[in-house]
């Protein structure tokens, strides 16, 4: 899908990203939710973005807190606190920060981990939708953007993650069938 140029676009590529993640998910059994993935360590493989991803529980882990980190945004912007999106001591090197936010949540079941997905996903849409056209759209419109759009901040917690994570489930699966 190309980029969003509206808030509609980009409201309908967010739901749209997350419901193929969901009917992906919903092709797993539970032993193939379970499974350890076994390309983690292979960033040619699976992306940089994922290496800390251990398994499917994983995955949904590190979305859901990327979420967290984007709502948090949205907030500090809102109160006048106009931040960067990423904490000061991970700007330098967000992996540490996607290794930190993987082990966070070892005991986190994938239930649980879907349920926490499910309701960031929600306050994302919720979130998108009241922003308007320009503050979505406008390059730099607040100045913690920098050069970005709004909208590139959403679609980079959403419909392209959700759109590589489905490739990597798909991926998962293969590898168990081998």
């Amino acid at each position: 899908m190309a980029n969003p140029k509206t808030k509609q676009e980009l409201l309908a590529a967010m739901a749209d990203s997350y419901t193929k993640l969901n009917e992906q998910i919903g092709k797993m059994n539970s032993s193939e939710i379970e499974a350890p993935f076994h390309f983690a360590s292979d960033p040619k493989k699976c992306g940089a973005r994922w290496i800390y991803d251990q398994c499917p529980r994983d995955l949904l882990i590190h979305l859901y807190e990327w979420q967290v980190l984007m709502r948090e945004f949205v907030n500090n912007i809102r109160n006048g606190k106009q931040r960067d999106y990423l904490p000061d001591e991970y700007r330098k090197n967000y992996h540490e920060m996607d290794k930190m936010l993987v082990e966070k949540h070892q005991s986190t079941t994938f239930d649980q981990a879907q349920k926490l997905l499910s309701q960031t996903h929600q306050e994302m849409m919720q979130l998108a939708e009241s922003f308007t056209e320009e503050e979505l759209f406008g390059k730099g419109y607040f100045r913690c953007t920098y050069t970005t759009t709004m909208a590139a901040y959403f679609a980079s917690v959403t419909s392209s993650p959700y759109g590589q994570a489905t490739k990597l489930l798909k991926t998962h699966l293969k590898n168990l069938s081998k």
